[in-house]
């Protein structure tokens, strides 16, 4: 499935949708080159799923949880690390497929092969000369992202 975003707005309805499927025990797996819009998209959907705090990305601290009910979202960027053994002790598969956790995850290509089989893919792209379109390409999901 491919999504076409045209405009922040649209990225903020994109993850307004997403947040509306989200059940608990999902991992999203957030990939693109940097300013593709991951960051953006997270900040959208974690206040979509009712954090009120300030979401910063976790670039040096790996991982920030949230939590909002009874739900932990755990929002992980992964840019600075090479491998899995960097990250192995914050206990990530022991957290993963918890129903009341639910996983972000920007940069997660470079631990792909360590993610579960149902963690769903997001690949962001941008698509247009202005710098303001992204193609979003979603693999895995259960339910129509579409806007």
């Amino acid at each position: 499935m491919v999504v076409k975003i045209h405009s922040l707005k649209e990225l903020k309805k994109f993850a307004q949708i997403v947040a509306k499927t989200l059940k608990g025990g999902e991992i999203l797996a957030l990939s693109g080159e940097l300013g593709a819009g991951k960051t953006t998209f997270t900040k959208f959907l974690l206040k979509e799923l009712g954090i009120k705090s300030r979401i910063v990305s976790p670039t040096f601290v790996l991982m920030v949880p949230y939590v909002h009910k009874k739900t932990t979202y755990y929002h992980l960027d992964l840019y600075r690390t090479s491998s899995f053994k960097e990250i192995a002790a914050l206990g990530l598969e022991e957290l993963w497929g918890l129903k009341d956790n639910v996983f972000i995850i920007e940069w997660a290509e470079r631990i792909k092969k360590h993610l579960p089989k149902n963690t769903i893919y997001l690949k962001f792209e941008v698509f247009s000369l202005k710098n303001t379109e992204r193609k979003i390409t979603i693999k895995n999901a259960k339910k129509n992202f579409k806007i």
